[in-house]
């Protein structure tokens, strides 16, 4: 049978050992879910990409996705995903994308972009502010949903966050994921981002370290209850920190 080391922080590892988890069968029971889940987000992905794929099949990947959205990410693309008048955009650009984001001031992508000496104010401003010709939905039956109403530019940015997602090993899709897909999709909000110096690479790194810093940080609290608020803003602290060290680089 191959074998796969596995490498945990010590903290854990000794909890692990004191409590006599079964690694083996415990490893192969998440390595298994953990490739049908990751298997079917590929699927996904490659869907959003294909301006052929059907309504119906862009209705499953809207309602397993949402499952797993932070309730911030859901408020920012119910944001998008109306107009100034408060009516449902016919199409949802990655502007639209970009400025239901900012209009939270305390998301995780807000707080990224402020680490790294963004005015998300004039940000906000100018994506409002730009004109799009982003191609539209191919399919005007698909419109019921809002993956049906993004423009091909706003789904590649979508793609491009679900798979920041699988590279990070996340369980959840957040807003900082879907600024990851922005910064990492050619669009207008692509555009606009890079101009103030962001970078996809970054962003992951300093997301994948915060996390990794909270994981450590809950082995060595495991005989406490959890404080998700405290854990939270640790996890925000951690980011600012590892963008301050980037930018300054």
């Amino acid at each position: 049978m191959p074998k796969i080391n596995v490498y945990l922080p010590d903290a854990l590892a000794s909890a692990v050992k004191d409590a006599g988890v079964p690694v083996s069968a415990v490893c192969q029971a998440a390595l298994s879910d953990a490739v049908g889940r990751v298997g079917r987000t590929r699927r996904g992905i490659a869907a959003l990409r294909d301006p052929a794929t059907p309504a119906a099949t862009l209705r499953q990947i809207a309602d397993g996705t949402r499952k797993a959205m932070t309730p911030r990410l859901v408020a920012a693309l119910e944001v998008a995903a109306l107009d100034a008048d408060g009516k449902a955009r016919p199409a949802v650009s990655s502007l639209d994308l970009l400025g239901g984001l900012l209009d939270d001031g305390e998301n995780l992508a807000v707080r990224l972009l402020l680490a790294q000496g963004v005015d998300t104010d004039a940000l906000a401003e100018a994506a409002r502010a730009s004109e799009t010709d982003e191609p539209g939905p191919p399919d005007p039956d698909s419109s019921d949903t809002l993956l049906g109403r993004l423009t091909m530019p706003g789904r590649w940015a979508c793609a491009a966050a679900l798979e920041a997602v699988v590279e990070l090993g996340h369980n959840y899709v957040g807003c900082e994921h879907l600024l990851v897909g922005l910064v990492a999709s050619e669009s207008r909000a692509q555009d606009l981002l890079v101009e103030q110096g962001i970078q996809a690479t970054a962003l992951r790194q300093a997301i994948g370290a915060a996390a990794a810093g909270v994981v450590l940080e809950r082995s060595r609290s495991a005989d406490r209850d959890a404080d998700p608020v405290a854990d939270l803003t640790r996890r925000l602290e951690a980011i600012e920190r590892q963008l301050a060290g980037t930018a300054s680089t």
